[in-house]
Formats: C-alpha cells, structure tokens, sequence
C-alpha cells in the first residue's frame, strides 16, 4: 500500500499533458519570480511545478528543439514587458504554439491534446496582457506623477528587500532594490529613481 500511492502519482505526472501544464505553471511562477521578487511564493510555486513537470517529462520522449522553443517564448514575453513592441509577443505565442506541438519526438505515440495547446495558449497570452497593461500603466503613471518627486519620500517595506523586493510608498507599490538587505515592515526612505524601481534605504541610516 505504501508505495501505490508513488505509483499512482507516476501515471498521472507521465501523462503528457499533465507534464505540460506543470512545465508551463513553473515557467510562469519563474516569470513572475523575477518582474515582481520578493514575496517568495512564486519561487515557491516554481520549484514544486518544475520538479513535478520533471519527474513526468523524464519518462517521456521530450524533443529539447520544442522544450528550447517554449524556453525562447516565456524569455519573448519577459523582454517585450521592458521594450513594449508588441511584435515580441506575436513572435513568443507563435513560439508557444510551436514549442507545445514540437514538445515530444514524433513517432513515439506521445503528443499533446490541441484543446490543452490552445487552453494554455490562450491563457498564456491573457496573463502576459494583463502584466504588459501593468508595466503600462506603471510607466505611464511615473511619467504621470514625476517619479524623481520620489526621492526622500518615506515609505514601508511591505516585502523583505535583498536586494529586491516591495515598497509602499505614497499609497502605490513599488518595486524596490537596496545595497543591503531590509526586513519587511521597515520604514524606508527613496534615495534614487531607477526606472520603474526605486533604490530604498532604511529611514534610520538617513537620520543619523
């Protein structure tokens, strides 16, 4: 009995499609991990969906061609948030598609469900529009408001920052960086503007 259940969980994670699913959940825990760090719990979520997508994918004939065409879109996807081209992300749903149909050797009788293709890729695209509105929305904001207004404004760390992570600071969220790393619920202070991040300092440095 002990074991069934590990032979159950075998079967489920070597269906295809499944594989897929967690292969996808973990790239995007990892996109998220890295535009918004931080909080920890998308680091989290990457490591469990990876090592999941991995236990079922090694016992599958993955072709590395299509795995290396999904890697290429997600990096399509994080680059078009900073350059804001749009073409960018035509080129990573094509590469999606590509990379989903491509993901297994042909003739092993493993492939993926077109409905699971198109549910993920649909689905990719819909989280990757909402994150591109709110790279947006930030920016246009910053220009909006005068982000060097920033420096000296006080605010908390609503994440641990090291180096990277959240502030609140005037009623907005903030990604922030720092030299040193800083416990979330700290009072800090904006030294710089950096783009759409701000560069924080504990309150208590700026006051001795």
């Amino acid at each position: 009995m002990g074991g069934e259940w590990l032979v159950t969980l075998q079967e489920f994670l070597t269906n295809p499609n499944v594989a897929y699913i967690f292969l996808l959940l973990g790239l995007w825990a990892l996109a998220a991990a890295w535009t918004i760090p931080g909080t920890g719990f998308p680091e989290a979520a990457a490591v469990i969906c990876l090592l999941l997508a991995t236990m079922g994918l090694a016992r599958l004939p993955v072709n590395y061609i299509g795995l290396g065409i999904l890697l290429a879109a997600l990096v399509l996807f994080l680059v078009d948030l900073k350059v804001q081209s749009g073409g960018l992300t035509l080129a990573a749903v094509i590469g999606l598609v590509i990379g989903s149909v491509l993901l297994f050797r042909p003739g092993e009788g493993v492939a993926l469900s077109p409905w699971v293709i198109g549910g993920a890729t649909v689905i990719s695209a819909g989280l990757f529009g909402w994150a591109f509105r709110m790279a947006v929305r930030a920016q246009r904001l910053a220009v909006r408001t005068g982000t060097q207004t920033l420096v000296g404004a006080e605010g908390v760390a609503t994440t641990p920052i090291d180096p990277t992570g959240t502030v609140q600071v005037r009623s907005e969220l903030w990604t922030a960086v720092a030299d040193a790393p800083i416990p979330a619920g700290t009072p800090v202070r904006v030294v710089a503007v950096e783009g759409i991040r701000v560069r924080v300092v504990p309150v208590e440095e700026t006051t001795r």
